[in-house]
């Protein structure tokens, strides 16, 4: 159903009619700018989905054809209705129903050739009637709201002719008595002159009683008398018949045409309901091709998430772009940060996207899925009522108490400032007691506030999360940008160290301070230049992921054009390139992976950061910042060296080893019949000779042993050696030379034993990479009996890694239950 503004303060401090505003200035008429002024969000899932898809199909057209050739059109319902009871309209009215046809025949034009897949926008418009032959009589018979043309109908056309005929004689015979000596004398002026309809002359006082006429009217100081001479009286009654057969004339013609009006009029109720539909809807794509917006998802499940989201009422080029979720793991955000940092736009501009959804309109963001919700509750803004003598804080809580009694789990609330204007230790108790009532009523909830407390709260409370609003110490300045999952500081000491003030003052200022309110502060400061070390390495490595990715799809386009007349040495080159390139892949995979667990590890941190427990510093004293970067900076020694290894690749898809052209530098697979236990196998990815261990299985797969190192490899990657046949040329590029040392390096155990549990996982999980890499199918882990601690944590630990097939203990040959044997995938 369509959301009623019952509480019309909740769109109002969202700002919600001001999109109406921007909405209602791109109508092209006053119809849909009266409906886009008065547009009303729906909870109604159907509805929205409907109305989303209306605008896309808009924005589709508005993206290949430009705007509506639609053009005004007024309110003709009125005027169709009388006509259907059998009233004659006026020309003004006719001239309204002539634009209605029009705006609906260019319409439906205008939607039917050159247009994409537009099944809504085309319902509406097959529905639309028009006529052109009645649209052009209308235009050619009537010229404007008070003028009728000639050409309505012959006989007003002959009327008119004696008429003008009619005038031309009696002014003829008027203006041979205004210049005739015997009148100079007589008349006041002259000139010619009209009262009630009739050709008079201007006669002085003292000369009415001599000049024979009828008169018709006397100026105000008396000295004039208007009078029509006798010698034009018949002249002027026959004018006046004809002016009244051409007003019984025109009333004939009125009364034909509103006959047709009449019967037309289903036809142009429909027209005008369809073409102000229509209108109201190119204007929302008009709306979101300004805003540079996207349809957003919509879900009836109460999630939130938006990326690089922009409020729709600040210039584009200005704002800065936010990202978050709500309703997943937490539904209530507590958002911290600096006054004038941007947390109440924030707060508005999720309403507004939930609100415009829900009118269907698009949304300002790179990509957005946006929750149907049945109400939205805001207090924002410093509203306190003078005439009711309330305070700021009395203001706030009678909002929130309302809300409160209102607010369910289909609902989504907005608090800004929560608890401020009291005390504020018991601002902030009442502000906790609120959030958790809100989320025992399963309510989505997003609030900002500058309470420690609060911060506190969201770290230990159960489905509540943390975000901040950065802010730039150095520049004192905010920079408006939402970081999720950490608290804001108040930056209180940085910014008046950078003012000026004392270091003795600030240092005694932190004195005061209570301790655990301290520890938090610089806690949650550790943790963020953690998080923004660890996130760098990210995108770094996703930054060279998408540069091998170019460069991969560089080769293919370079074996593609390398085609014509060569296609045998274009499948070479391409498979060696390919292979490359997977090789490559493969190993940047291997860089993510260690950087992710370096991510999960600063994530850990960060939160236990946040609890301010033992635990946490349990964990400080585990993995010491030192340790922390010194494993990002080997991260990152191992992203610049694929880096410079890939970049060494050749760049015509064709120089990937020094096998030249003396060698065969390809070869087909041997056939299953042709392996035996004990054949000579070449591997040309690795550049290695080993032996086949067992026959193909029924999947083509085959054991091999390459030096102490067993892996099971498909045909597909073996060759037969010069032992057993022809000896493909050795193949030494830059990734097999990487690969080789690999295997050359990695053992088929390691030995853990004596190490506490998270230097063992650490030296596991990189022990586990190098295997893989390596191509090892079976590795030991050497961890000792004890008491348990270490062997049944690693094994936790194995059992979700991300190369790992399975695990055992291992056999009495082989170390017992102080080994664990595992199979990698």
């Amino acid at each position: 159903m369509i959301r009623m503004m019952d509480d019309k303060r909740q769109y109002d401090v969202l700002e919600y009619p001001k999109v109406l505003e921007e909405l209602a200035a791109r109508a092209g008429s006053a119809l849909a700018a009266k409906e886009a002024g008065s547009l009303m969000p729906s909870n109604d899932f159907a509805v929205v989905r409907e109305r989303l898809s209306e605008t896309s199909e808009a924005l589709s057209v508005l993206m290949r054809k430009g705007r509506l050739p639609l053009g005004d059109f007024g309110d003709v319902a009125p005027a169709a209705s009388y006509a259907e009871k059998g009233g004659v309209l006026s020309m003004g009215q006719l001239l309204g129903v002539a634009s209605l046809l029009g705006a609906a025949r260019r319409m439906i034009a205008f939607l039917r050739s050159d247009v994409p897949e537009i099944p809504i926008l085309a319902g509406m418009s097959s529905v639309m009637e028009t006529d052109r032959g009645f649209e052009e009589r209308i235009a050619t018979s009537i010229i404007s709201e008070t003028e009728m043309s000639d050409a309505a109908d012959p006989a007003l056309r002959r009327i008119r002719r004696s008429m003008a005929a009619q005038n031309g004689a009696i002014r003829e015979k008027l203006n041979r008595m205004i210049t005739s000596p015997a009148y100079a004398d007589i008349l006041r002026d002259r000139l010619v002159t009209i009262r009630d309809g009739r050709f008079c002359l201007p006669v002085r006082q003292e000369y009415a009683q001599r000049f024979p006429g009828i008169v018709h009217d006397r100026s105000k100081g008396g000295s004039t008398v208007f009078i029509e001479p006798q010698t034009v009286v018949d002249l002027n009654n026959r004018l006046r018949e004809l002016e009244l057969e051409e007003a019984r004339e025109i009333e004939r013609i009125l009364s034909e045409l509103s006959a047709v009006a009449g019967a037309m009029a289903p036809a142009l109720r429909t027209n005008q309901e369809m073409l102000t539909r229509l209108d109201l809807i190119f204007a929302k794509a008009s709306l979101s091709a300004d805003m540079r917006a996207t349809e957003p998802e919509i879900n009836e499940r109460g999630f939130l998430e938006i990326a690089e989201g922009r409020h729709p009422l600040i210039d584009p080029k200005s704002v800065v772009p936010i990202s978050l979720t709500l309703g997943g793991t937490y539904r209530t955000l507590i958002i911290t940060g600096p006054n004038t940092g941007g947390k109440t736009v924030t707060l508005k501009t999720v309403g507004l996207f939930i609100l415009m959804a829900e009118a269907g309109l698009h949304v300002p963001a790179l990509r957005a899925d946006i929750p149907i919700v049945s109400d939205i509750y805001a207090d924002i803004g410093d509203e306190q009522s003078i005439e009711q003598s309330l305070s700021t804080f009395s203001s706030h809580m009678r909002n929130i108490v309302a809300i409160i009694a209102r607010a369910d789990e289909k609902s989504i609330v907005f608090l800004d400032e929560l608890g401020a204007g009291t005390d504020p230790t018991e601002g902030a108790a009442l502000a906790i007691a609120i959030l958790e009532t809100l989320q025992t009523k399963g309510c989505p909830v997003m609030a900002t506030t500058h309470y420690t407390e609060i911060k506190k709260y969201a770290v230990a409370a159960e489905g509540v999360e943390n975000a901040s609003m950065e802010f730039d110490v150095e520049t004192l300045s905010p920079t408006f940008k939402l970081t999720l999952g950490t608290p804001g500081r108040s930056n209180a000491f940085e910014i008046s160290r950078k003012l000026g003030l004392p270091e003795a003052l600030v240092a005694r200022a932190a004195e005061l301070l209570d301790s655990g309110s301290v520890t938090f502060e610089a806690v949650i400061a550790r943790a963020e230049a953690d998080r923004r070390a660890a996130e760098t390495y990210r995108r770094e490595a996703e930054a060279l992921r998408a540069e091998m990715e170019a460069r991969r799809r560089d080769l293919e386009r370079q074996a593609e054009d390398f085609e014509a007349g060569r296609a045998q040495r274009l499948e070479k080159a391409k498979a060696e390139a390919l292979g490359k390139v997977a090789e490559a892949e493969e190993f940047a995979d291997i860089v993510r992976g260690e950087l992710k667990a370096l991510l999960d590890d600063a994530e850990e941190m960060a939160n236990r950061a946040r609890k301010g427990t033992s635990e946490f510093h349990g964990a400080v004293k585990r993995m010491s910042r030192g340790d922390f970067y010194r494993r990002l900076d080997e991260s990152r020694k191992l992203l610049g060296q694929l880096k410079e290894d890939y970049r060494g690749m050749g760049a015509d898809g064709r120089d990937f080893g020094r096998g030249g052209k003396g060698g065969r530098t390809r070869d087909e697979a041997p056939r299953a019949s042709e392996l035996r236990v004990g054949t000579a196998v070449r591997i040309p990815e690795m550049d290695r000779t080993g032996e086949v261990l067992t026959t193909p299985d029924e999947k083509g797969d085959v054991q091999v042993r390459v030096g102490r190192i067993r892996m099971t490899l498909p045909l597909s990657k073996l060759r037969l050696s010069g032992k057993n046949g022809t000896t493909p040329a050795p193949r030494g590029g830059k990734y097999g030379g990487l690969v080789r040392a690999k295997i050359d390096s990695v053992s088929a155990a390691v030995d853990v034993h004596g190490h506490n549990l998270d230097d063992a996982e650490r030296v596991v999980d990189k022990y586990l990479d190098d295997a893989f890499l390596a191509g090892l199918h079976e590795v030991i882990i050497i961890h000792g009996r004890g008491e348990g601690i270490l062997r049944n944590g690693l094994r936790g630990m194995l059992k979700g890694h991300r190369h790992v097939k399975s695990i055992r203990p291992g056999d009495p040959g082989e170390g017992g239950e102080g080994v664990t044997v595992v199979v990698m995938k």
